[in-house]
């Protein structure tokens, strides 16, 4: 395999994958984004949980980026991944909207992240 074609085949991916991880390890797990701890805070019926909720979508964060790199089932990954950030966002704009600081920024990267996931899912299922 070429240099063109392995980076054809594993850098869309692995971007996508590199997001998950670092959004799931970074920035929840390591708690290196205090803002997402708040706006889960912002929750009401997490209460206290809060913190091991967060730490909890931060290990399946990790875990869809790795699925990202294997390749399995690359449609069911791209929905559970629309799904997710859907519900992040709508959660995230709703519940804690004044710990956000630009939402159109936070939407608009999503939306981008979401746009080339697809494009990585729909030519791994060809």
């Amino acid at each position: 395999m070429r240099v063109g074609e392995w980076a054809a085949r594993w850098v869309p991916p692995g971007a996508v994958a590199a997001v998950w991880v670092y959004q799931g390890l970074v920035a929840k797990v390591l708690g290196a984004r205090p803002d997402e701890r708040a706006i889960l805070e912002s929750v009401p019926v997490l209460g206290g949980d809060a913190a091991v909720v967060l730490v909890l979508i931060g290990l399946a964060e990790v875990a869809l980026g790795g699925w990202v790199l294997t390749g399995w089932a690359p449609r069911t990954a791209v929905a559970v991944q629309t799904v997710l950030l859907a519900g992040f966002n709508a959660g995230g704009l709703a519940f804690g909207g004044g710990h956000i600081a630009e939402p159109l920024n936070l939407v608009l990267h999503n939306v981008v992240l979401l746009v080339l996931a697809w494009l990585v899912a729909t030519r791994r299922h060809r």
